[in-house]
């Protein structure tokens, strides 16, 4: 009896050895934002305002090259000089510019349009219209036909891949639409979401997605090649709102409605890092270049350190605004801000700031839709 006991026992061990093991563990955390969360004071002076847009700003995004910031905004396509804060050029003025993306080798900016179509019975409706301009000479290189599938939608979000050769978008209602630009191949629909795709992001080595919005409050991640996909899902994260990729591709990181960013190893599909990291929503993210630190924003932006856990600094507290989209500077000393009115959605404004000491360095004002 006993050596049949102690058989089984070798037996059970020689199983689990040969089961396989993650080849490279990611740091295992749970840490709340709650005992190191007081933030460096704003400054009694507002910061010095450099341009006032004409339009509401609904988002921006920085060159590769960090030299320009392109700003979507309810009155068309504004470019400024990041440096300098001169003005460069203003293209689809008058538009509606929803959304936009650089592509990483900076050749190519893409926008999502909404175009106000008139209708009989005198209530406008709108149509989404995505456009790809060369940024060597500012003409338009794709424009896909989508005839009347995006009507009455918005594209949300763009994400060029690493190569810049293909583009991801999301819509209200459509889901994910990957499109070769060269061809204007559809290589990838991602359908049947609960509601709106918020975010998505691109693995660094081009084969997968990764977006928000899918079912039972989970992440969707698929492979370009076949489209089938895997869903992540946590009880303790609410439905996501942001996403993205560490830059070694190890890890998937989420921003979620109650306040929790989840750091998901990607060979394991577990949330096995986790950060209390708001209150209230995570209503932005974004990583540093070299994907050590994470920056989220709300009524407050705050910094972590993406091995431990930690709260490395917090600033920009403001009882009026949210903060609802984050981009570092390369350099990863400076960090933009879009905040938006927490009374009035179209009261906006972008910010740059310096992180070590947590004070706003200059404004870029909205204006009125």
């Amino acid at each position: 009896m006993k050596r049949a006991i102690i058989a089984c026992i070798v037996l059970l061990v020689f199983l689990a050895a040969c089961q396989p093991q993650p080849t490279d563990p990611q740091p295992v955390f749970t840490p709340s934002a709650e005992s190191t969360a007081t933030p460096i004071p704003l400054p009694a002076a507002a910061p010095k305002v450099v341009a006032s847009l004409s339009g509401v700003i609904w988002t921006f995004d920085i060159s590769p090259d960090n030299n320009t910031i392109a700003f979507a905004t309810s009155k068309g396509l504004e470019l400024y000089d990041l440096k300098t804060f001169a003005h460069l050029r203003t293209l689809d003025k008058d538009e509606n510019v929803y959304s936009l993306s650089w592509s990483p080798d900076g050749t190519k900016l893409a926008v999502g349009v909404l175009a106000l179509l008139p209708n009989p019975t005198g209530v406008s409706g709108g149509k989404a219209i995505l456009k790809v301009w060369d940024t060597s000479n500012w003409q338009v290189v794709f424009q896909p036909d989508f005839s009347d599938s995006m009507v009455n939608e918005r594209i949300l979000r763009l994400a060029f891949s690493p190569d810049s050769k293909l583009l991801a978008f999301s819509a209200d209602v459509n889901g994910v639409m990957t499109l070769e630009i060269s061809t204007g191949k559809v290589l990838s629909h991602q359908k049947e979401y609960a509601g709106s795709v918020l975010d998505i992001a691109w693995s660094p080595d081009g084969s997968r997605l990764v977006s928000t919005g899918d079912m039972a409050y989970s992440v969707r991640r698929w492979k370009l090649s076949d489209d089938k996909g895997v869903r992540l899902f946590d009880q303790r994260a609410s439905n996501p709102m942001e996403v993205t990729w560490t830059p070694d591709g190890k890890r998937i990181v989420s921003g979620h409605v109650n306040g929790v960013v989840c750091f998901w190893t990607a060979v394991t599909n577990k949330c096995d890092g986790f950060i209390q990291a708001h209150l209230s929503a995570v209503f932005s993210m974004a990583l540093s270049p070299d994907g050590l630190k994470l920056a989220t924003g709300g009524g407050v932006i705050r910094i972590w350190d993406t091995q431990t856990g930690k709260l490395l600094t917090s600033f920009g507290l403001d009882e009026k605004v949210i903060y609802n989209h984050l981009a570092w500077v390369s350099s990863g000393q400076s960090l933009v801000s879009l905040q938006t009115g927490l009374d009035d959605a179209e009261v906006t404004g972008v910010r740059l700031w310096n992180i070590s000491t947590g004070a706003p360095l200059v404004d870029f004002l909205g204006g009125k839709r």
